[in-house]
C-alpha cells in the first residue's frame, strides 16, 4: 500500500539507519519526500513497524548539514526499505522542503510565486476600501 502522497525527489546520497535489532546499517537513499524515503540497504532484512533513527546529509545554505530524524519501517522490498518519518524537527523539515521544492518557508514560497519578499521589498499599495 502506498503511504506517501507528497512529491518525491529522486536522489542518491548516503544514509545511516540505527536499528535496535540490527545496529547501524548504511544505505543509499533512492527517493525522498516530506513524509518518508526509499532506501537501498543491500541484503539486510528488517522487521516492519519498528522506529529507527536515521542520519543523512542535506544541502543547506551552500553547505551540507547532517539531519537526524526518527522513522517507521513501513515496507520492505528486496534490498530496499520504505521509511515514513515519525519525528522531524522544524529545521530538518525546512531543509527538506528547500531541497524538494526550492523554498523552506511561507515567505520564500510567496516570493517565488509573486516576486515580492516580506523582508526586502514593500508590497505594492492597494486601494483601501472604506467600510
Amino acid at each position: 500500500m502506498e503511504h506517501r502522497r507528497d512529491h518525491r525527489k529522486l536522489l542518491s546520497f548516503e544514509i545511516v539507519i540505527n536499528d535496535r535489532t540490527h545496529g547501524q546499517v548504511h544505505g543509499k537513499v533512492r527517493n525522498i519526500s516530506l513524509s518518508g524515503m526509499l532506501v537501498d540497504i543491500g541484503d539486510s532484512s528488517h522487521h516492519l513497524n519498528p522506529i529507527v533513527d536515521v542520519s543523512f546529509p542535506v544541502e543547506s545554505c551552500g553547505g551540507k548539514s547532517q539531519c537526524q530524524a526518527k522513522a517507521f519501517i513501513v515496507h520492505q522490498q528486496p534490498g530496499c526499505l520504505g521509511l515514513m518519518f515519525s519525528e522531524l524537527d522544524a529545521g530538518v523539515r525546512q531543509m527538506l522542503r528547500k531541497m524538494l521544492y526550492g523554498y523552506a518557508t511561507v515567505a520564500e514560497r510567496a516570493y517565488m510565486h509573486t516576486g515580492y519578499s516580506d523582508t526586502s521589498q514593500a508590497l505594492p499599495n492597494r486601494a483601501s476600501a472604506n467600510y
